[in-house]
């Protein structure tokens, strides 16, 4: 396959979607910290991560840092509809998706620029069709590769968009924490703290054979 050249990958990213949606079907809930979950915390609003709550949480934890959390039980139902919807605005802009869970999903636009404008143009369009047509706020990131893209979708959140361009790409990467890397869980990056590998950049310039002994 040959090398890409072009920014044309699309990683789009549903914001806190589970609370996203509880939130666009209840007004009351706007703009207020809420916590989707009971014994524990399944999603949570920008409000309430802005309190330090997190998936995975422990219920009374989440309410403790966020004691105006409103609780609220999931809906899968409804959020499996609003998945539906959302894929089917991605499918309006390009045949090339692939999902890779509920609330995110690859979309290739390399080749469409006569037909839909730049990747830039696609990703606006897309933005504005998904809070129009399904009315929930989405991030994209869009780059040459899928991992560069998922990066800076994850730059961009929430509610975002970024574009990296290929002479961009080292100028971006290097200065983020290496946990931004795609597969990068945290005991890998336990891992390569300890030899003093804290950032994207470090990692560039680390010898193969230092990752190999310290890392595998």
């Amino acid at each position: 396959m040959p090398v890409r050249t072009t920014a044309s990958i699309l990683h789009a990213d549903l914001d806190a979607f589970y609370a996203s949606v509880e939130q666009r079907d209840d007004p009351r809930l706007r703009d207020r910290p809420v916590i989707v979950g009971g014994g524990v915390v399944l999603a949570a609003s920008y409000e309430a991560k802005a309190c330090g709550v997190r998936g995975g949480m422990g219920g009374r934890q989440a309410k403790r840092l966020c004691p105006d959390a409103v609780v609220v039980p999931p809906r899968m139902q409804a959020y499996v509809s609003a998945s539906k919807a959302v894929f089917e605005v991605f499918r309006d802009i390009t045949p090339v998706v692939e999902g890779i869970s509920i609330d995110e999903a690859f979309l290739d636009v390399g080749g469409l620029a006569r037909l839909s404008g730049t990747p830039r143009q696609i990703a606006q369009r897309l933005r504005a069709e998904v809070r129009r047509r399904v009315g929930l706020p989405i991030t994209v990131g869009v780059a040459r590769t899928k991992s560069l893209a998922k990066v800076a979708s994850a730059e961009a959140k929430p509610d975002g968009l970024l574009v990296v361009e290929p002479d961009e790409e080292e100028a971006f990467l290097h200065p983020l924490p290496v946990e931004r890397l795609w597969g990068v869980g945290p005991v890998t990056a336990e891992r390569l703290h300890a030899i003093g590998i804290t950032t994207i950049g470090d990692l560039h310039r680390t010898p193969r054979t230092a990752l190999t002994n310290h890392c595998l």
